[in-house]
Parts: C-alpha cells; structure tokens; sequence
C-alpha cells in the first residue's frame, strides 16, 4: 500500500494540481529536452485529460446525491438562497466541462502523435544563444 492509498478524493485533486505545477516549475527553463522527451510528456497529459470527464461526471452525481439526501441551504457569502438552483448551475457546468475534456484529450493526443516520430540528434553546438542567454 503506499501512500496514495491513503489519499481521499479532494487530497487526490490536490495531489493532481501539485503535480502539475511541479511540471511547470520543472520545464519552465528547460532547454534541451528532446521531442520524444516531449512526445511522451503529451501522451501523459492526454491520459490526464482523458479521465477527467469521468471524474466531472462523478462530481456532478456527488451533488446530485447530495441534492437528495443532504438538508442543504447557503451561505451568506452569495445572493443565492436556493441549493438545488446552485447545484443545477454546477452540474450544467461540470457537463460542459466534460465535454471540453474530451476535446483537450483529442488535441493533446493529436500533439502527442505529431511529434512521436520526430529524431533528435542532439544539440547544435553553433546555435547562436537565445535571447533569454543574454545578460
């Protein structure tokens, strides 16, 4: 069992969210990674974006159980006073969301695949420096 094991749902979108900006940190001045470094990095990405329709659809049957046997009400933080209308607004977003999941998979996919192929034969020491090299 290791640790991911112990995670509940919301640890397990933090962990998701911290992963992603640990990517962004880690590629942020990266310079010489070669396409099939990046290829394989896409085809990540498109099995992340390919199992958040199902988590958005999860989502939305959580609060729609939650509609169900839930008392609910509001806060005082919003102008809305009715849960099932913000439920109903939430889960007409979540569908929306899917939707456009499966169309980031597809261009993730559709990236990946056009830069599977690609050979790298290192570095070319004769490039001049790029402007970010410059003091």
């Amino acid at each position: 069992m290791d640790d991911n094991d112990q995670l509940g749902a919301g640890g397990h979108a933090a962990a998701a969210r911290e992963h992603v900006y640990g990517f962004n940190r880690a590629t942020m001045w990266e310079r010489d990674q070669i396409p099939a470094e990046t290829s394989d990095q896409l085809a990540e990405f498109a099995d992340l974006a390919a199992a958040l329709p199902q988590a958005f659809s999860q989502l939305s049957s959580r609060l729609e159980q939650a509609l169900t046997h839930q008392v609910l009400s509001m806060d005082s933080m919003t102008d809305e006073s009715d849960p099932a209308m913000a439920i109903g607004v939430a889960r007409l977003v979540l569908e929306e969301a899917r939707g456009l999941a499966v169309d980031l998979h597809k261009h993730l996919n559709a990236a990946r695949n056009a830069t599977a192929h690609i050979i790298s034969q290192g570095a070319d020491e004769g490039q001049e420096s790029m402007s970010w090299d410059q003091p």
